[in-house]
């Protein structure tokens, strides 16, 4: 019995043991051993430097020996990037392993250095949140913005040959050269200019687009705003380097915003515009007689016909448009009457006036009235007499009396 026990142990602790090491095998062939040698560019060994090794998802640090050597255990495969840190040496950039395989790495440090940056303009004074870069062997090594006295003091960089690039927005770029050996100062000056934007409007409904005469070209960074010819295209002097917002309205359209990046050339922005949606009615006649006819039309915007349009007369739905966008209304009653048309959002209206065969609409009837009181009216002879009338009155009265005697 007691043999059958220690059997029964024996089997579950080689069954416990044999995955464990499994494991381990597995870890251990997931890793890859860099020997990584330090050195400055005389080829000298740089001892006593930190490296840390970033890679996504884990990092390692190690410290150089005398002999400028250490040993990183990083994952096979992995992209990995070694920062350097040293009293005495630095590296702009981090050294970058790509899928780790390999056995062994050189990186090369250098002398440390700084740079003081002013930048001015044209008449010297200091251009603040100007941006400040820095080129060394066509890496950029810095890339920020002077402070309110147009200063920029960079952190410990590499000694060597810098590329100096400093703009702003309205202002040209300026690149210079100049050597870091040790703790620096330069000045660099940037003048403002600008260069010629044109604008090209097109309504987009068309195949091709049409150009868009009278449209308005807003930047409100420029006080000036320039309209659009017959060709769609307008014009306007714009600031170099810059980001502009760009408005283009038009009336019966719908406004577009965008955007328009300036480098220091001549540039162009070509933009896009519909009409705003609309529904647009006509009457074939203004007035009609009683119990007549009316054809309303609907279009859009563009003046396409819209069919299956509700229409109402004076409240009360009618019929809805055809193919054509029309619809037939005959109307009864004299008097002013409202057709209306309404779709979603969109509507339109009109009056229209009927009236009754031979019959003076209520505006004639008071016109006429006024007209026969002015007709009526006496010269102060009598009442409806003219000085002619009574003329004519005297003479018959005297024929008579002749006649009698």
């Amino acid at each position: 019995m007691n043999r059958i026990a220690t059997l029964l142990l024996v089997t579950v602790v080689v069954l416990s043991v044999v995955p464990t090491t499994a494991s381990a095998e597995r870890t251990q062939s997931d890793l890859v051993t860099v020997t990584v040698t330090v050195e400055n560019e005389d080829g000298q060994a740089v001892g006593g430097a930190t490296l840390t090794a970033n890679w996504d998802g884990g990092n390692r640090t190690a410290t150089t020996a005398s002999n400028g050597q250490a040993l990183m255990d990083v994952p096979r495969g992995a992209d990995v990037d070694i920062e350097v840190q040293s009293d005495d040496y630095v590296r702009n950039t981090p050294y970058e392993i790509s899928d780790a395989s390999q056995e062994s790495v050189t990186i090369t440090v250098a002398e440390k250095g700084t740079a003081e940056i002013q930048v001015r303009d044209g008449n010297g004074v200091p251009v603040n949140r100007a941006a400040v870069q820095l080129f060394h062997d066509g890496e950029i090594v810095v890339n920020s913005r002077t402070d309110s006295n147009g200063f920029y003091q960079s952190d410990t960089i590499e000694q060597g040959e810098y590329r100096l690039r400093a703009l702003k927005s309205s202002y040209y770029s300026n690149s210079t050269t100049f050597d870091v050996d040790g703790d620096v100062s330069i000045t660099t000056r940037i003048q403002t200019g600008s260069v010629l934007a044109t604008f090209t409007v097109r309504d987009g409904h068309y195949d091709p687009p049409r150009a868009v005469q009278g449209a308005t070209v807003s930047i409100p960074a420029i006080p000036d705003q320039s309209t659009t010819l017959a060709d769609g295209e307008a014009t306007a002097s714009v600031p170099v380097n810059s980001d502009l917002e760009v408005q283009i309205t038009k009336e019966g359209y719908e406004t577009v915003n965008d955007t328009l990046e300036v480098d220091e050339r001549d540039t162009s922005l070509e933009a896009t515009i519909r009409k705003t949606e609309a529904l647009n009615m006509a009457i074939s006649d203004a007035q009609i007689l009683v119990n007549g006819s009316i054809r309303v039309t609907l279009t859009n915007e563009y003046g396409t016909a819209q069919e299956g349009v509700p229409v109402t007369l004076d409240g009360e739905q009618v019929g809805e448009t055809d193919g054509s966008g029309e619809l037939e209304i005959r109307i009864a009653n004299p008097g002013e009457h409202t057709i209306r048309a309404e779709s979603e959002d969109l509507a339109d209206s009109a009056t229209v006036e009927v009236i009754r065969p031979g019959g003076p609409t209520p505006t004639e009837t008071a016109s006429d009235a006024e007209t026969a009181d002015e007709t009526t009216t006496s010269s102060g002879i009598g009442p409806g007499f003219t000085p002619v009338a009574a003329v004519v009155a005297a003479l018959v009265a005297a024929l008579v009396l002749r006649r009698r005697a």
